[in-house]
């Protein structure tokens, strides 16, 4: 039985209705933007800009949103449950999502630092695991749990 009726690899990575319609549906989201981080590229080795996408959660008393894969909580940004996670205002100006919001949240510090390729001094980093230790275990997020 020949395959040549399948797609291969090749063909459905490349797929273009694929590459140009997920970003404007990216777009149309309230909370989604594009930073850019320097980092360096592993083909050549150089440093450059590179796109980072982020989702920023709305105001206060809307549900937490994880700035790293746009996945919602049933957690509302202001309340108690807000200390679960790593909060960041990213006031550089490049938050330019319809929610008018620059407010991110993380799981951890070290998710923040991973996503942004940011630096935390260790000691804000150990004040967090502090405070969220101190957090009753019921309300973890499901994805910590996994951990």
């Amino acid at each position: 039985m020949e395959c040549d009726d399948y797609m291969n690899d090749t063909e459905y990575i490349h797929n273009e209705p694929y590459d140009t319609e997920l970003p404007s549906f990216k777009q149309k989201d309230r909370g989604y933007n594009r930073v850019y981080r320097k980092r360096i590229r592993t083909s050549d080795g150089k440093l450059v800009n590179m796109p980072v996408d982020v989702y920023s959660s709305g105001d206060v008393g809307s549900r937490i949103r994880n700035a790293e894969t746009g996945q919602y909580y049933d957690f509302a940004v202001g309340s108690k449950k807000e200390n679960l996670f790593f909060k960041v205002s990213l006031a550089t100006g490049e938050c330019t999502s319809l929610n008018g919001s620059h407010t991110l949240f993380y799981l951890s510090p070290n998710h923040y630092m991973s996503h942004l390729d940011a630096y935390l001094e260790p000691s804000e980093q150990i004040a967090w695991w502090d405070k969220y230790n101190k957090l009753p275990k019921e309300n973890i997020p499901k994805q910590r749990r996994e951990w």
